[in-house]
């Protein structure tokens, strides 16, 4: 049995003013507002990483605590998917996240909501701090356990399989069940089903007019593993164009192909490669077309390649 690890995973909360993870990197978001009763401000936050910064282990926050005054936190992927919703009403906190968090990419944001509920004055003063720690998600040791997790609990140098606390589970199993590796009274909160395989994904939006074909590049970069198992081409369009296609070919960082024919919609949308195929990334080259006249067809177009190690 499998199991996907996915960003959004369930967080534990406890009260704490500050990171004090040397291992960590904060990056800062003050809020100063004046907001009148019964006025929501939506305050957007996309913190500017490092590449190799991709955790987002812990967040805090702390403010003033006015009155009757509402305070969430939500993160949203590039597809405004909803990942995690934090309430930060108690004036002071930090959530820690569950580990592994997948890596924060291009295109997350968070929104940091106020709503001002108290009408018994014209407005209220807000004065608030949101600290966003990011660890250091590179590998390290060879392994699939990242820098900032072992630095933090000092077994940088170790193999993933060694119990460190002589509790009968491994540097891996604790990370990916999310229990202290020194510790241990500290065991996984689950029995850690890992799965290494990485998917990752590309999209874009195409208009196609009439007998005239449209075509696009979109690039997939792999973050650990950089053996492309698979192929999946998803397209979603509402417009009735007779004699629709979508046709992607897939080429390697040095314009070879990966995949020796090409994946179609309507048709075939996915394949799994005969022999994993060893990229640095991978180049898709889009091609639209439809022949119906006196419309312009919307194509919705995204690709999936599955990696492994």
């Amino acid at each position: 049995m499998k199991s996907k690890l996915l960003f959004a995973l369930p967080f534990l909360s406890f009260a704490t003013v500050a990171n004090t993870n040397p291992y960590l990197e904060t990056q800062n978001k003050e809020v100063s507002r004046t907001i009148f009763k019964g006025q929501r401000v939506n305050i957007p936050v996309r913190p500017m990483l490092s590449p190799d910064r991709r955790h987002l282990v812990t967040l805090g926050f702390d403010n003033n605590q006015p009155r009757s005054m509402d305070c969430k936190i939500e993160i949203y992927d590039s597809a405004n998917t909803l990942l995690h919703y934090l309430d930060c009403r108690s004036g002071i906190g930090e959530h820690s996240f569950a580990t592994p968090i997948a890596h924060w990419t291009d295109g997350h944001y968070a929104i940091i909501s106020l709503y001002n509920a108290d009408f018994s004055q014209p407005s209220q003063r807000y004065e608030g701090n949101f600290r966003f720690n990011y660890g250091d998600s590179s590998r390290i040791d060879n392994d699939y356990l990242p820098k900032w997790w072992k630095q933090t609990y000092d077994v940088v140098g170790l193999d993933a399989n060694t119990d460190f606390d002589n509790d009968n589970f491994t540097l891996i199993q604790e990370y990916f069940g999310n229990s202290k590796p020194n510790d241990a009274t500290s065991y996984p909160k689950y029995d850690p089903v890992i799965d290494f395989d990485e998917t990752h994904s590309a999209g874009t939006s195409m208009w196609v007019n009439f007998g005239r074909p449209e075509t696009e590049w979109l690039e997939i970069v792999p973050t650990y593993n950089k053996k492309v198992k698979s192929l999946e081409l998803e397209v979603d369009t509402r417009d009735r164009a007779r004699n629709q296609s979508v046709v992607i070919f897939v080429h390697d960082e040095d314009n070879n192909r990966v995949y020796p024919s090409y994946l179609k919609f309507p048709g075939k949308l996915s394949v799994a490669l005969d022999e994993p195929v060893e990229v640095e990334k991978l180049k898709v080259k889009v091609i639209a077309r439809h022949y119906s006249s006196n419309i312009t067809a919307q194509y919705n177009v995204k690709v999936n390649a599955t990696f492994e190690e």
